[in-house]
């Protein structure tokens, strides 16, 4: 009869925390070429969002380490 909805809705925050973990994994799979490839790992989050995935034995533009 009455609906929940806001921060009372249970299915909703389930909903929302599965989707942030699988952008977590997603964005933590990305990000371990460049971990493999020298960066630190804040290092290799942000290069993810700025520059994708490093392709082949190219330079690497967002760490030289």
């Amino acid at each position: 009869m009455f609906r929940r909805t806001g921060r009372n809705n249970p299915y909703k925050s389930k909903k929302t925390s599965r989707t942030f973990v699988a952008v977590f994994v997603l964005w933590s799979l990305f990000a371990f070429p460049w971990f493999d490839k020298g960066c630190d790992l804040a290092e290799a989050y942000t290069a993810v969002l700025r520059y994708g995935l490093p392709e082949g034995l190219e330079p690497l533009p967002a760490c030289y380490g």
